[in-house]
């Protein structure tokens, strides 16, 4: 309430004084002040503190000083307006001279004389801005009434005389400015000498004064009651929230103004011939003879070798100190700064001069009337190279020239001794961020583990210097503490394992960098983009009133850019369209931009905000804030695809900890289920259903790594237990669907898919699984369409792209095959299995150079025995160093790689070791004894050797451990075209379509059977059957072709061999590798 009391009395900003005082006077009023009564506002009580009912201003004007007089009545209605109690007058000894009339405490009809009790007052010097290195020299007198209390009516009247011999006559107030509280009466009074050529100008709707002479003497005079604050539009630039004043001068113009205050600077900026200023003069003029290495150098002088004290005291508000004087004494003001470099720069005949500005409130001083005490600040304005240049000396690090902006205070005044005019301030849009920050986040291990994380912030401009200087205080410990608790606070989910700052002076700018490790939150599937926010919920409401059409202000200049860097595992597809993030619209006065990018598994997202202009236009309004709500709402997610796959750092991090809940236990076992760990990953199921028996996903995942293993009656059994809790669960039916394909129930797999499909729409195992079965179905057009599906999930899904190839090869379209290859090499630069895919494609379709590539690609992204054995299938067959080198690669990387042994069996099968071959199947059998492709080629290594007995062995252990069709089929083609065991073969063939009569795929593995047994008959029916369903499937077409041959129909023979070599030209290089020719 204090601070009520005091700004009711010290509306007055007067710059001026006469004579010293120290302590206040206590007199009657002058004779001129008029007594005004006070209000006898009958409202009833609210329940604000205290009601003004008076506030009272009379101005005396004579040439060269003014008294104001001030009265002051106020009611105290609450408790906690009985602080107001605290009354203060401030006034500046040398310059004020400050009496006191009255202080009355009204109660009732009971008037105490507070000054007459013997109460007096307390003066203080407090220097309140001290901590700014401020000296004002300010006074106040300070009484606390007694025996206050609530109900009372506190009535003071006071007055200042100033006068200041700066101002040589000339004088300036401020009146009326009631705006911060409501009023009861309100009245204001002021005369000078009609001589005297005062003017006024009013705002904030106070009416029009109309002047008044009498006997000499000019007078203005008016009163309102009930006055209310002012509620300045929200929003609006400064010029529109000073509400109600007048603006009382006699300068007539601005020029009159400057060629007051111009001779102080000019005297100030004299230096003594033997000034030791001269010593820094001659050594700054010694660096250079360039204008604007001399100017810098003044400048970083004034800057850095003379520190900042605000002088305020007696005249020191305007007259600056002497340049050889600030010098000396290596301290000053705005105004002796500006005088000791004005003083360098006129020395080395750079033109200069001083501007004074309004630091804080510069907005709007051009429709103001000339006032001194409009400006609180002063610095340079220089002229170099035809350039101009702002130098602020009480600034700091402005070390270059060209990285000086003009400074954002509306207007200056140039202090010149005639035609000084007001110049326009207004800063230039920013070129370059004043923070700028990136931040890399590392998650190729997975999503799930602590991601190595760098964050880099550049701060340019005055706030890296602030912040430098922020740090520079602290040392040691206390700094690194600092910084890590700065990045805590802006990125709480990264653990700080490193913080460091380093500061450029020459080009203003602080380095923070952090590193830590990141822990993303992906518990949603998603994750929120860090610090790429764009648009606010905008509120440019306005209330009805006064300027509700001004314009709103906006934030200037700032820019402000962030960019985001996240690395994704390998393989991972980035789902939906990344330019839904972009954003190109100015809106409010700002520009925002942001783009995002996703290439490589590299997700990258840039976000500016830009300032341009320092206003906008309030009829612009509606639309930037329904704009700027639609924008605060679009947040950037990454959504985790549905063909995600834990990493195996994900893997290896979840198996080195026991789950604690049946969920965890659930995903850990899906992953182990995803690596063909049937046996753990079944473990972790049951452990799931340990903890909840009835945990639908646990019994439909054990049932599917049930079904991977053949044990298909258990796998039914967890299957429909799973179904009775869940019906809808889209597991099931996938499981179901697995295990119908597998069984050669093609139709019925296809049924199983779709009901999954239903459930769970972006199922993509169910996609690419119907989409197989389909094509085993012949129904190559819905085959086509579950792939497209899936490829819109999953662009590099290597399986996708393969069927579809061999889809279009089918359909005898090898073009679209080789589209299908490059679109996957192009998808999946950095997944090793999809670049393989795509080298075996362009192998198959004869681009051997892409496939190499491919290959190369591969093993250059991450070496791994898979790559090495499928390129050691790609060598030719004659190509036994080639074949052997890779093979060798592989087993080097890991010496039990069960495919990459098995190549090397065949390698030695086909160099004619077969005893080294049987070597090397046994040793891997003994690592999985059970493997039927293992069983297989030992037994046909046997063969080839001559052990029949052991062979059959071998085929007869393998069939056992066989149950789906496909498998059967498998070990019936192995023989087949080895050319051995034909009768076990066809064993194998016959249990195969037993479950499948009609797949082409298993009839033409019998037919090569019945044709290498001579039963050329039978092997041209399987051959028919065979291309009723698939009439472009090479190996049938070449094996009929044979079969004529031997059959002696030369015609048709050729007819089948050229349709075969005009689909594949290799497969008459394929049958001459299993030694069938026609």
């Amino acid at each position: 309430m204090n601070k009520l009391v005091v700004s009711l009395f010290a509306y007055s900003v007067v710059a001026s004084a006469a004579q010293a005082e120290d302590k206040p006077e206590v007199a009657p009023a002058p004779a001129w002040v008029k007594q005004i009564p006070i209000s006898t506002d009958q409202t009833a009580p609210d329940q604000t503190p205290v009601r003004v009912l008076l506030s009272d201003q009379q101005v005396s004007f004579e040439r060269g000083s003014e008294t104001v007089y001030t009265e002051v009545a106020f009611k105290i209605q609450t408790s906690q307006g009985l602080a107001a109690g605290n009354i203060s007058f401030p006034w500046r000894p040398g310059i004020d001279i400050l009496t006191v009339h009255k202080l009355q405490i009204r109660r009732g009809d009971q008037i105490i004389d507070v000054l007459g009790s013997g109460q007096t007052f307390t003066v203080l010097r407090r220097e309140q801005n001290l901590e700014n290195a401020t000296i004002d020299g300010v006074l106040t007198a300070n009484i606390q009434p007694e025996g206050l209390q609530v109900g009372d009516i506190v009535d003071f009247a006071a007055s200042i005389t100033s006068s200041d011999p700066t101002m040589k006559g000339h004088v300036e107030e401020i009146a009326a400015a009631w705006n911060g509280f409501a009023v009861s009466r309100a009245h204001l009074r002021m005369q000078w000498p009609t001589a005297l050529p005062v003017r006024f100008r009013e705002t904030g709707g106070l009416p029009p004064l109309k002047p008044i002479k009498t006997g000499g003497l000019t007078s203005v005079e008016f009163s309102l009651d009930n006055v209310q604050p002012i509620q300045p539009p929200k929003g609006a630039p400064l010029r529109y929230q000073l509400g109600r004043m007048i603006d009382v001068t006699d300068f007539g113009s601005w020029a009159e103004l400057g060629a007051l205050m111009a001779p102080l600077y000019e005297k100030a900026t004299v230096l003594p011939e033997h000034s030791p200023l001269r010593v820094e003069l001659d050594r700054i003029e010694k660096l250079s003879a360039d204008p604007k290495i001399r100017a810098e150098a003044a400048l970083a002088l004034v800057q850095d070798r003379v520190r900042y004290v605000a002088l305020m005291m007696g005249a020191g508000g305007y007259v600056p100190a002497d340049a050889e004087l600030t010098w000396s004494r290596r301290y000053g003001d705005c105004k002796g700064k500006t005088a000791l470099l004005l003083s360098l720069l006129h020395a080395m005949d750079i033109q200069a001069e001083p501007v004074v500005v309004n630091a804080l409130a510069g907005d709007g001083i051009d429709a103001r009337l000339p006032m001194v005490g409009l400006f609180n600040h002063v610095l340079v304005r220089a002229t170099v190279g035809g350039q101009t240049y702002w130098l602020d000396g009480t600034r700091t690090g402005d070390t270059s020239l060209d990285r000086l902006s003009v400074p954002n205070f509306g207007w200056g005044l140039p202090l010149v001794a005639s035609q000084a005019a007001l110049v326009r301030m207004v800063a230039s849009p920013l070129d370059q961020p004043t923070r700028e920050t990136k931040l890399r986040i590392d998650a190729r291990a997975g999503l799930t583990i602590p991601a190595p994380t760098t964050v880099e912030t550049t701060i340019r401009g005055d706030d890296a210097v602030v912040t430098n200087a922020s740090l520079n205080a602290t040392s040691g410990n206390a700094r690194d503490e600092a910084l890590r608790q700065y990045w805590k606070g802006e990125y709480d989910f990264i653990d700080v394992t490193s913080a460091s700052a380093t500061f450029d002076p020459k080009m203003r700018e602080e380095h923070l960098v952090m590193e830590g490790s990141a822990k993303m939150d992906w518990s949603s599937d998603w994750y929120e983009t860090d610090g790429t926010s764009i648009g606010y919920k905008a509120d440019f409401s306005r209330d009805p009133g006064p300027n509700r059409d001004a314009p709103f202000a906006v934030v200037f200049p700032y820019y402000n850019q962030m960019t985001e860097t996240i690395i994704l595992p390998v393989g991972f597809a980035y789902e939906g369209q990344i330019n839904d993030a972009d954003v190109n619209r100015t809106i409010a006065g700002v520009e925002y931009r942001r783009h995002a990018d996703f290439k490589d598994h590299v997700f990258t997202i840039e976000r500016t905000e830009k300032s341009i202009t320092p206003e906008f236009p309030a009829k612009d309004a509606p639309a930037a804030q329904t704009a700027l709500r639609a924008l605060a709402g679009k947040t950037i997610y990454i959504k985790k695809p549905a063909s995600y796959h834990e990493t195996d750092a994900e893997l290896a991090a979840s198996l080195a900890t026991t789950p604690t809940t049946a969920d965890s236990f659930v995903a850990r076992g899906y992953a182990l289920l995803e690596r063909d760990r049937y046996d753990d990953a079944i473990k972790d199921f049951d452990r799931a259903l340990a903890l909840d028996p009835k945990n639908a996903n646990a019994l439909a995942e054990r049932g599917t790594a049930r079904v991977y293993i053949n044990d298909y009656g258990t796998a039914t059994t967890d299957l429909e237990a799973a179904a009775a809790i869940d019906a809808r669960n889209a597991v099931v039916f996938c499981a179901r669907g697995l295990m119908a394909e597998r069984k050669g129930e093609i139709k019925t797999a296809i049924a199983a898919f779709a009901t999954a499909l239903e459930i769970d729409p972006d199922n993509s195992f169910a996609l690419y699984h119907r989409a197989d079965a389909y094509h085993r179905d012949g129904n190559n057009d819905a085959a086509l369409l579950d792939a497209q599906a899936a490829l819109k999930q999953t662009p590099g899904s290597g399986e996708m792209r393969l069927l579809r190839a061999n889809i279009f090869r089918a359909l005898g379209r090898p073009e679209e095959s080789l589209k299908e290859a490059a679109a996957l090499e192009a998808a999946a630069p950095d997944d090793t299995y999809a670049q393989v895919v795509a080298a075996n494609l362009y192998h198959a379709l004869h681009h051997d150079a892409d496939a190499w590539r491919a290959y190369e690609r591969a093993l250059a992204v991450k070496p791994s025995p898979f790559i090495y054995i499928n390129r050691s299938y790609a060598h030719s067959k004659s190509d036994v160093g080639a074949r052997q080198a890779d093979i060798d690669a592989a087993l080097k990387l890991d010496p039990t790689d069960a495919e990459a042994v098995y190549a090397k069996a065949q390698l030695q099968v086909d160099t004619g070791d077969f005893s080294g071959a049987v070597a090397t199947y046994t040793t891997a059998l003994g690592r999985e004894p059970k493997n039927s492709n293992l069983l297989v080629g030992r037994g046909i290594a046997y063969a080839r050797s001559g052990d029949k007995v052991r062979a059959e062995k071998d085929f007869a252990q393998a069939r056992a451990a066989t149950a789906a069709p496909v498998d059967f089929n498998n070990l019936c083609w192995i023989k087949a075209t080895a050319g051995v065991a034909l009768e076990s073969a066809l064993t194998d063939c016959n249990a195969a379509l037993a479950k499948q009569p009609d797949e082409s795929m298993f009839l033409d593995s019998r037919a090569l059977v019945f044709l290498r047994l001579g039963r050329l008959d039978e092997a041209q029916v399987d051959y028919d059957r065979a291309l009723t369903t698939r009439p472009k499937q090479t190996s049938s077409l070449f094996g009929r072709g044979v079969v004529w041959a031997r059959k002696g129909d030369k015609a048709k023979s050729d007819a089948d061999v050229a349709a075969a070599l005009k689909i594949d030209p290799a497969i008459r290089e394929t049958f001459e590798g299993y030694g069938v020719k026609p």
